[in-house]
């Protein structure tokens, strides 16, 4: 577990919102948090200065990160990041039609293979 992840665990503990308090992650839970990602994507986007943008990419990363605890994924994401990254690392650069054609973006190859998850979720 990253630093960052134990400090997003400690302010779920300090709230008491932890899943040892609030062990279930609701369908209203992940509406909440999902919408709280989303403004914060919206703050990235009307920031005018590099103060203000940093801040939103914070809260996201904070509301990302608190989302993997409390959905319970917090034990495994190491690996599951690692994997992640492994596959995204067999990506060419250059430009997805599905996210706008930007030059910068990644690409799949016609041999990509997605990150196997599946034995880090068994049995959730």
């Amino acid at each position: 577990m990253s630093d960052y992840q134990r400090r997003i665990r400690w302010m779920h503990e300090h709230f008491g919102i932890d899943r040892s308090v609030v062990d279930t992650f609701s369908p209203e839970e992940k509406r909440f948090r999902i919408a709280a990602m989303r403004e914060e994507i919206d703050e990235f986007e009307a920031a005018t200065d590099h103060h203000d943008q940093l801040d939103a990419l914070v809260d996201l990363i904070v509301f990302a990160f608190g989302t993997v605890e409390r959905a319970g994924y917090a034990e495994v994401f190491g690996e599951a990041f690692t994997r992640v990254m492994d596959s995204n690392m067999t990506k060419t650069v250059g430009p997805n039609q599905k996210r706008g054609s930007f030059a910068l973006d990644l690409r799949k190859p016609d041999d990509f293979k997605p990150a196997d998850l599946t034995d880090l979720v068994e049995g959730m």
